[in-house]
């Protein structure tokens, strides 16, 4: 019984198709690129082939796959393209510090960012110097929240 009703299946898609009435369709699955950058970040995490470690101002480490920060930021693209540094697996970065370059590298993966007023200073200007354009936004957005007369020129000076 199950031969026949496959047959039957078979040839009713095959008639199906084979009519003019079929119009090609795009699929799109929304969460796919989501997923992706989870995932990455999961291997990440466990330093799944990773190829590319930052030893931070601080000393501390921060690691990351180049193709990931490459596809992120025009910074780490002229970075892993055109200097020495597209040929190391370690590079130091002396401008930052390993909180934010981790703070940083973990929004390149998921697109989050925690502003606080402990961080915006430096999150800042390792975003310019980065060019995470969204991130120099959003402390930006940040610092204008915060002002009143009382700050304005601490902030202006900033």
């Amino acid at each position: 019984m199950d031969t026949i009703q496959t047959l039957t299946c078979e040839y009713n898609l095959k008639e199906v198709l084979k009519s003019n009435e079929c119009e090609p369709t795009n699929f799109r699955n929304d969460s796919h690129s989501v997923r992706i950058l989870e995932d990455l970040q999961y291997l990440r995490k466990k330093e799944v082939l990773c190829d590319i470690r930052f030893k931070a101002d601080d000393g501390k480490i921060v690691i990351g796959h180049k193709i990931v920060l490459i596809a992120a930021s025009p910074y780490f693209r002229a970075m892993f393209s055109n200097f020495d540094e597209s040929n190391k697996n370690l590079v130091t970065i002396r401008e930052l510090d390993s909180t934010i370059l981790q703070l940083l590298i973990d929004y390149i993966y998921t697109g989050e960012i925690m502003v606080t007023k402990e961080n915006v200073q430096g999150l800042l200007q390792a975003a310019n110097i980065l060019q995470l354009y969204f991130v120099k936004s959003v402390c930006a957005e940040f610092l204008q929240k915060q002002l009143d007369p009382s700050n304005c020129i601490d902030i202006k000076t900033f």
